[in-house]
């Protein structure tokens, strides 16, 4: 039979491990979070390029 010390030890881990895998789902919404704001980020960076290398072709032909 379990002692009541043994019981809240118990209960104290189940609190433990409930806490570090909220904290794991948490970091893991994070970084798709991070990751969708580091792609867009990407993509824009990327567009911004090839504008600038179409104005550059733009001035080159028509200088």
């Amino acid at each position: 039979m379990y002692t009541s010390q043994t019981l809240a030890r118990e209960r104290h881990l189940d609190q433990l491990e409930r806490a570090r895998q909220s904290r794991i789902g948490r970091q893991a919404a994070e970084l798709r979070r991070l990751d969708r704001i580091r792609q867009r980020a990407e993509r824009r960076l990327l567009r911004a390029w090839q504008r600038a290398d179409d104005l550059r072709i733009t001035i080159e032909t028509t200088g």
